[in-house]
């Protein structure tokens, strides 16, 4: 096994305290950057070609230095740049969040939620309009932007309490963290999932409960809301089938439906203008799988910003 794993290319951006190296034919490292050393402007195109890496025991201080970095390239942004590069910002946190070392990214999303609470109270339509922007990232990068966008608008407009509103913000970022373990073509078709691949996709919400439940950090809650955001009240959901379901879970739930029927289109569908959305939403809730007040709480905050 390689003592050594290649960089991504927001690393060779943001991360000075970790050495960087070239591999020789024979695969040991040749050093061309020292720890602490920030390159110079003229070598980062050429390092952006370069097929560059650290060594494995510097994995969890350059993720940690790539989070601080980046949530202070968010807090600059909500501060001084348009919304677009917010949102590639957030982007890349949340891509950090879902591939990089878990318990190493961990610490870095609560300050994450932190620095948006201080961008909305700055800027009222920022979470709106980061919704409204298309992106190029993966489906499952934007649909987690989008669910934390829309779960921190719920919060906001019902006045949730701060500390619920963070805690609803960091599980929105985790809710699919256990899709990291699924195959991505099935994740990213455009097609309606066979028996056998619908079967593989259930098993996510497990799976997530289990990476978190890894680390003993996390609120418990956020491990719920990994397992149960797929749960009716009814007992037609799954993985369990249960119907005892947390408020966290059931809200999740919801905006995890409405995010890709809004913003998504399909090959077997199209995506919806938001009121045809929760058109089929509520026909999910008289069905008794959604709760009813969650749904018309939901509607309210969405009602006025014309979405």
């Amino acid at each position: 096994m390689s003592d050594y794993i290649a960089l991504r290319r927001s690393q060779i951006t943001h991360c000075y305290s970790i050495p960087f190296f070239c591999l020789s034919e024979n695969g040991n490292g040749v050093l061309y950057k020292n720890a602490g050393e920030k390159l110079a402007e003229s070598k980062y195109a050429e390092a952006k070609k370069l097929k560059l890496f650290i060594h494995k025991d510097d994995r969890s201080a350059a993720t940690k230095e790539l989070q601080r970095a980046l949530n202070l390239e968010l807090a600059k942004s909500i501060a001084t740049e348009g919304v677009s590069k917010v949102r590639k910002v957030l982007r890349d946190i949340i891509e950090e969040a879902l591939t990089a070392s878990f318990n190493d990214s961990y610490e870095a999303m609560p300050e994450t939620i932190e620095i948006m609470f201080y961008g909305y109270s700055k800027n009222s339509q920022l979470l709106e309009a980061l919704i409204k922007i298309s992106s190029n990232s993966s489906i499952s990068i934007e649909h987690t932007i989008n669910v934390l966008a829309l779960t921190m608008i719920y919060c906001f407009g019902n006045d949730v309490p701060i500390n619920a509103t963070k805690r609803l913000g960091v599980a929105a970022i985790l809710h699919d963290i256990g899709c990291t373990m699924i195959n991505k073509k099935i994740l990213d078709t455009e097609y309606k999932l066979s028996e056998n691949d619908f079967q593989v996709f259930k098993t996510h919400p497990i799976k997530g409960h289990d990476i978190i439940k890894s680390s003993t950090r996390f609120d418990k809650i956020i491990s719920s809301v990994a397992l149960e955001h797929h749960e009716r009240l009814d007992g037609s959901g799954y993985p369990q089938g249960i119907t005892d379901i947390s408020f966290e879970s059931q809200l999740i739930g919801l905006i995890d439906c409405y995010e890709p029927l809004t913003y998504r289109d399909k090959v077997f569908r199209k995506a919806q203008a938001p009121f045809g959305s929760l058109k089929l939403l509520k026909e999910e809730v008289v069905a008794k799988k959604f709760d009813k007040d969650i749904f018309k709480n939901f509607c309210g905050c969405l009602a006025s910003r014309n979405y």
